[in-house]
């Protein structure tokens, strides 16, 4: 797959390459066919292209963010962290690229074999200001459903960070699926796992504050009263 992929996407097919064109290509040949040390500083180097408007565009955006994914799902940790960081960045500098991509983003992210807690300036904040609470929501209900721990807890993070930065304003897009929320979360207030638990009381915690008791209470009557 590797070598169709540099080949589809080569600069020197069609002649010489611009400068810009060939610097992208050596990023996007080192993120999917180096060593880790060479996709770690390739990771280094695609920060600097998307930090430039001029170097990012429709034909080579996907393939950059797509190669930065592959190091997203990689097995060492470290490069894993580092890719995760440049991924927030893409982001941030060039969301217009991402748009259409959230629901592979996020599913990767998620994934991903290291930690992932919800926060200031985390990826999981930065992918609910890039994509809106209605995108993170519909994408992350059926993973609740569906996927098991660690994905599961990374999920609820990103529920949690997606309720926990919700506005007032942001209630009329969440109360169509107040019902489907809550249901979604409750029975993972019985997760065998702590932080699972946790995480999920918090985002019912976050859904009273938002709706008020009247609303929450009738979707919690299979919690027991510690919960």
């Amino acid at each position: 797959w590797y070598q169709r992929r540099v080949r589809a996407t080569s600069p020197e097919q069609n002649g010489a390459a611009a400068p810009d064109e060939s610097a992208v290509f050596a990023v996007l040949e080192a993120l999917l066919g180096g060593s880790v040390e060479e996709k770690g500083a390739a990771l280094m180097s695609a920060l600097n292209i998307l930090r430039e408007d001029r170097l990012i565009n429709e034909d080579n955006s996907y393939d950059l963010l797509s190669a930065i994914l592959c190091c997203v799902e990689d097995q060492d940790g470290e490069l894993v962290n580092k890719s995760i960081k440049v991924m927030n960045k893409f982001l941030v500098y060039q969301p217009k690229y991402t748009m259409a991509h959230s629901e592979e983003i996020i599913a990767k992210i998620t994934r991903a074999k290291v930690s992932l807690a919800s926060g200031d300036n985390t990826i999981f904040q930065v992918l609910v200001s890039t994509f809106g609470e209605e995108t993170i929501i519909n994408i992350v209900l059926p993973m609740l459903q569906n996927e098991t721990f660690p994905v599961l807890l990374a999920v609820i993070n990103l529920l949690y960070q997606c309720l926990k930065d919700s506005k007032e304003s942001s209630k009329a897009v969440l109360e169509p699926r107040l019902s489907e929320m809550a249901e979604s979360v409750c029975p993972h207030c019985s997760h065998v796992e702590t932080n699972v638990r946790k995480q999920a009381i918090f985002c019912l915690v976050e859904l009273l504050l938002l709706f008020g008791p009247d609303r929450i209470d009738p979707h919690l009557k299979n919690l027991t009263v510690s919960q």
